[in-house]
């Protein structure tokens, strides 16, 4: 499953905005069962976000791929020409570049994403969408 860049941070905060479904897909993190994928996309994504100020998470984006590569059944997958070219030609009327990039990671992967996204549950999205 690969995991959105916002329930990422929502994970990380604590944040009660995760659903009840999600929280149970993400209380598998650690262990020994599914494997989950974060895009090295959302670290860009985020990292930007903080240095322009509108975002302040608990702990700084900089140390996010260090503490995630320290749990189990974590995978930070980089973004290699084949999932570059993939987001460029999915046909989804969507244009936000980080969201084409999961999307191409989860179809690449033959897997969903966590996310709350609506585009992403949206008839016309290339993957499916778990929330």
């Amino acid at each position: 499953m690969v995991i959105d860049s916002h329930v990422l941070l929502w994970w990380f905060a604590g944040a009660e905005a995760l659903s009840a479904n999600a929280r149970h897909a993400l209380s598998g993190i650690g262990g020994s069962g599914a494997e989950f994928i974060v895009s090295s996309v959302t670290f860009w994504e985020f990292r930007l976000k903080e240095i322009r100020g509108l975002l302040v998470p608990k702990r700084p984006v900089r140390e996010w791929p260090e503490v995630l590569r320290r749990i189990g059944n974590i995978r930070l997958e980089d973004v290699d020409p084949e999932i570059w070219l993939l987001s460029a030609e999915l046909d989804w009327d969507h244009r936000d570049p980080a969201d084409r990039i999961i999307a191409a990671t989860a179809l690449i992967h033959g897997v969903p994403v966590l996310t709350k996204d609506r585009v992403f549950h949206k008839k016309g999205c290339p993957v499916k969408a778990v929330w």
